[in-house]
């Protein structure tokens, strides 16, 4: 069962990086230490709860950002999360926000 469950989380991590219509490989100001141009999306959507963290929606997949995570200047007009699959949950990495400074 614990093996299943590994392999499912493995092939679930591998999808989560497969290209589709959000992935940014293209942008090139992506710092390497965030995603190494690999596993950054455009933001779709942004809710923010009442505690402060937003939850920023990529696709089908929604990733927490606490309130104190520092965001980056995005070098376009939309938002954009680099995401990390650990554990079986969606993670920031690096947030990028329009407007940010």
């Amino acid at each position: 069962m614990a093996r299943r469950l590994l392999l499912l989380g493995a092939t679930l991590g591998c999808l989560l990086f497969l290209p589709h219509g959000n992935h940014a490989k293209a942008h090139s100001w992506y710092p390497e230490r965030c995603c190494g141009g690999q596993e950054c999306r455009k933001v779709d959507k942004i809710d923010f709860l009442p505690s402060g963290d937003m939850v920023m929606h990529v696709g089908w997949m929604e990733v927490v950002v606490p309130r104190n995570f520092v965001k980056q200047p995005s070098q376009d007009a939309d938002a954009h999360v680099c995401i990390s699959f650990a554990t079986g949950i969606f993670r920031p990495v690096c947030v990028f926000i329009p407007g940010t400074s």
